[in-house]
């Protein structure tokens, strides 16, 4: 059904045309703009009026210009700026479809010169009877701060509305139109009493998007305006599966008073799957206090929800960590055995020692000693580094002096850290050691295999 919709949109839209002729831009121009005399308001001097239309000075006496003899249509107005412009929509039927152009009408007046005007196109609503909308609009200019710069160079074409649009995604669709012309109506929208709905509403786009649903018809046939008008100016909805709760309102006689409380309400009495089919939950007394009683249940179950969240949490490391000790506890009985002949390996040269580190213990040791991350980073694991070889460097006394990382595939020293990951004093000489005996690592390398 809503593929069908789509397509009958689209061939609609494709039928009609973006260019208007001058008549037509003229007699649009003229029901958004009538003639009469502007001013603009200074301090320093009178106030001089001037002709819409042919831009001349004029006296404001009569109902005509005394130059271009156009008849003025309304009272004197203020012309703050010399460019502006005003949306116009124009409404009629297309078989069941309701269909709503949007035009775009700018006014350009300077003083002393004719008006300018130009009118376009810009939006096409098109409504099903069950309340469906799908939206033709031209693009948008990517850059700009305002959600209404349409470019006029684009085509209209048709716009997805989906449940996850920003606010200011939705709202480039939901325009306040200043002017509107009827020139049909489906019988649908003629039983929903349009023309006076929008009288009401001051004829918004987003008003119209909540009429078209039979909630929103139900809402204004039972008094429900307060509740209505939050819906347009929010842009939102009730509860999926919730309307039958506007008639259990009207049949006992209860006015949404509060209508963002009542519909957090209405969302709370769904999550906890109470009867939305109960005036007792549906039309409380107090309001705000039958509220507080579902937070504060609301409050308690996402404070079990928390915490069984924590305990399956925590049941997982703890199976983690028993499945790493279990790791850990068999690399230490395999470790030395993997390593081979290269952990006898002992380089001595002037007040230095350098020297394999014999087990997964001196790994620990050597890293709380160094405060560095030969331990934590799993430096050890010949599974993840099989041809990693871990040296620690000593002086005469036993003082620990670096720990170098040493590539038994490449034989070349990756790193060679001090304390906190600083370079060592005796950076230079401990490498010079480990590179003269290259010699000594691929004979034990080749006596190990």
């Amino acid at each position: 059904m809503a593929k069908t919709f789509e397509k009958t949109c689209i061939a609609i839209n494709n039928r009609l045309h973006d260019k208007m002729g001058e008549k037509q831009q003229m007699m649009l121009f003229r029901k958004v703009y009538p003639a009469g005399p502007i001013y603009r308001d200074y301090k320093r001097r009178p106030k001089l009026f001037y002709c819409s239309e042919c831009g001349c000075q004029v006296e404001w006496v009569g109902k005509e210009c005394p130059q271009c003899k156009v008849h003025w249509k309304e009272q004197p107005q203020e012309d703050k700026k010399g460019w502006e412009y005003e949306y116009h929509m124009e409404m009629e039927a297309k078989g069941d479809i309701q269909l709503c152009r949007i035009y775009r009408v700018e006014r350009h007046t300077w003083f002393g010169r004719s008006v300018g005007s130009y009118v376009w196109e810009v939006m096409r609503f098109m409504y099903a009877p069950n309340g469906e909308r799908r939206v033709f609009a031209r693009g948008v200019q990517g850059m700009s701060m305002y959600y209404d710069a349409f470019s006029r160079w684009t085509n209209i074409t048709i716009k997805r509305e989906g449940r996850n649009m920003s606010y200011s995604a939705m709202l480039r669709y939901n325009i306040g139109v200043g002017t509107y012309h009827i020139k049909s109506l489906t019988e649908q929208w003629k039983y929903k009493n349009i023309p006076a709905l929008m009288q009401d509403y001051k004829h918004d786009t987003s008003a119209l998007r909540v009429i078209a649903y039979p909630y929103g018809e139900t809402m204004l046939k039972t008094g429900q305006k307060k509740f209505f008008d939050y819906l347009v100016r929010e842009m939102t909805a009730l509860p999926k599966g919730t309307e039958h709760a506007l008639n259990i309102c009207h049949r006992n006689h209860y006015e949404i008073d509060d209508p963002s409380l009542w519909l957090d309400h209405l969302y709370l009495l769904k999550f906890f799957r109470l009867d939305t089919h109960n005036a007792h939950y549906v039309c409380p007394k107090d309001l705000r206090a039958e509220h507080q009683v579902l937070l504060e249940r609301k409050r308690r179950y996402d404070e079990r929800m928390r915490a069984l969240r924590a305990a399956r949490e925590r049941e997982r490391m703890e199976r983690e960590r028993i499945e790493r000790d279990k790791k850990y506890a068999e690399m230490m009985a395999h470790w030395p055995e993997h390593m081979g002949a290269i952990l006898t390996l002992q380089l001595s040269g002037k007040n230095l020692n350098v020297r394999p580190l014999q087990s997964i213990d001196e790994f620990k040791q050597e890293g709380e000693a160094m405060h560095h991350c030969v331990y934590s980073m799993n430096y050890y694991d010949y599974n993840k580094r099989p041809n990693c070889l871990i040296l620690s460097a000593k002086d005469g006394e036993g003082n620990r002096l670096a720990t170098i990382e040493y590539n038994m595939a490449r034989h070349d020293i990756v790193q060679c850290r001090a304390a906190c990951n600083a370079v060592p004093e005796r950076d230079s000489e401990i490498r010079s050691l480990i590179t003269s005996h290259k010699n000594d690592f691929v004979r034990l390398m080749k006596k190990a295999a």
